[in-house]
């Protein structure tokens, strides 16, 4: 914690000496801001930071070209201080323009970017297509006879030793397909009551195999810097709660849509006591985690989808107080009844508020409620 500390008194200190302006920097339009904007000091400074233990901010991008007149479709358009960023569609096939803007936001801003889709069974998006194209051909009764051949997932799933090397082979391909993409890491999305049921994710025990395979490449167990997050419904992993250790943050989709729930009391029942969606996450893994870790590592975050709602900052939110704020930033400026601070905040399909002036303009200002001091200093 000294050496965080530190670096981030460095950090700050290098920063001072910049002009701050709140537009965010792109490459066809670094003309706007003075040259020392985007010299290699002040690159190095925001990765410095992004090093630092400070609540982050995360968003789900969709529609990802990497080509444009505009940056709505470019990673590069993101704000320079978003930590993490999950590629939702498009994380596979990567033209050279993706990877051009890929590798410029991991390698000069120093921001991460996970793969992620939604976890049903073995072989969910990364089976290939040469097996549903040849299934028949192949001899094979259906296209799922033939997927589960393929990773062989046994006939009989009382085979535990067969079902177990069959979920470990699954989670070692999709950990070799963030290595193909360079990737930084895994968002699994854990849906298990909205419908997207499969042989993984609703078993607790083959999804405790699975995020243990993952877990010795990805995530604070593997040693490796690697990313290993869960979204969606992580609450609902009840008899496996030693599955925490595994992850770097818990993201919660804690969207709003216009029910009008959008509320500090709202948060501390997804955090806490349950009620929303069954337990709280302080119920399923505050026993093995500590409540404090498990508040650190929780991200909550609003839905953008809709396109009012990511010009507005998302829906009608009224904090334990009784002032009403948009819900972005109500969950910015959220502080956890327990006391201790959350992971950040984050946004679904972020690329939607690309049009307001300056672009991003509510998860820009959610960053510095969150981090007021080192975002003086730092263009976000």
């Amino acid at each position: 914690m000294k050496k965080i500390s530190l670096l981030y008194t460095l950090c700050l200190s290098l920063l001072t000496s910049f002009f701050v302006s709140c537009s965010d920097w792109t490459e066809m339009e670094a003309e706007s801001f003075p040259e020392e904007m985007t010299s290699d000091e002040y690159y190095a400074a925001l990765r410095a930071y992004k090093q630092t233990d400070h609540q982050i901010a995360f968003g789900w991008f969709g529609n990802w070209t990497g080509e444009g007149a505009f940056m709505k479709s470019s990673l590069a358009g993101i704000p320079d201080s978003v930590d993490i960023v999950s590629i939702w569609g498009n994380w596979s096939n990567l033209t050279e323009a993706k990877i051009k803007d890929l590798r410029f936001c991991q390698e000069v801003k120093g921001t991460r970017f996970t793969m992620c889709f939604i976890i049903t069974s073995v072989g969910t998006q990364i089976t290939p297509q040469s097996v549903y194209d040849t299934w028949e051909e192949e001899g094979y009764a259906s296209e799922q006879e033939a997927v589960n051949a393929f990773w062989g997932w046994p006939k009989d799933e009382s085979d535990r030793e067969a079902v177990e090397a069959s979920i470990r082979k699954y989670a070692s391909a999709i950990v070799d397909t963030i290595s193909k993409y360079g990737y930084d890491g895994f968002d699994i999305d854990y849906e298990p009551n909205y419908g997207n049921r499969g042989n993984i994710v609703n078993d607790d025990d083959n999804m405790f195999i699975f995020v243990d395979e993952l877990g010795k490449h990805l995530g604070p167990k593997s040693g490796t810097g690697k990313l290993l997050l869960i979204d969606g419904e992580p609450q609902s992993i009840k008899t496996r709660p030693e599955i925490g250790h595994y992850f770097d943050y818990f993201v919660i989709q804690s969207y709003n849509n216009g029910t009008g729930g959008g509320s500090d009391s709202n948060l501390d029942a997804r955090l806490i006591t349950g009620g929303i969606a069954g337990n709280g996450l302080v119920q399923t893994f505050g026993e093995e985690l500590g409540e404090e870790r498990v508040t650190n590592m929780t991200v909550m975050t609003e839905n953008f989808e809709a396109v009012d709602a990511a010009m507005n900052g998302g829906y009608n939110y009224t904090d334990r107080w009784g002032n009403k704020m948009m819900s972005l930033e109500g969950m910015a400026r959220w502080q956890p009844k327990n006391g201790f601070r959350k992971g950040g905040v984050g946004t679904y399909h972020m690329e939607a508020e690309y049009g307001t002036s300056p672009e991003y303009k509510n998860l820009r200002n959610a960053i510095q409620i969150m981090n007021p001091s080192s975002h003086s200093l730092i263009k976000y």
